[in-house]
């Protein structure tokens, strides 16, 4: 059997009715869903670079290595951001290419490689 006329678009109505409800739950599910594959995938890579720098950093004495960093924290819209850091006194003089270990600007290039930093 099939449906014609007034029948048909009364179902047809509610059917689109019975969509636009859910619509703004649904909406929020998906912002959810969308936040937490972001902040994993953050920080994943914020944890990755950490390590990825900790194993080209030049090697002496081993501080420069275990001077590295990191912290995530939630933004205000709920985003994970971070920050990655080596606060040794020498760390930029080894990334301007002090030691034979490493070419210049090892930091921007490992950054640039996994996709933290884009170049310009």
């Amino acid at each position: 059997m099939t449906l014609t006329g007034n029948l048909a678009l009364e179902l047809i109505i509610m059917k689109v009715n019975l969509e636009i409800v859910n619509f703004r739950e649904e909406l929020k599910r998906v912002e959810r869903e969308i936040k937490r594959q972001a902040n994993m995938e953050i920080g994943q890579r914020v944890d990755f670079a950490t390590k990825t720098l900790k194993l080209v950093t030049p090697v002496d004495t081993g501080k420069a290595r275990k001077g590295w960093k990191n912290k995530t924290y939630r933004s205000p819209d709920g985003y994970l951001d971070g920050s990655i850091v080596n606060e040794v006194e020498y760390m930029s003089r080894l990334n301007k290419g002090h030691s034979k270990q490493a070419p210049k600007y090892f930091i921007e290039q490992v950054l640039t490689k996994i996709g933290i930093l884009t170049p310009n």
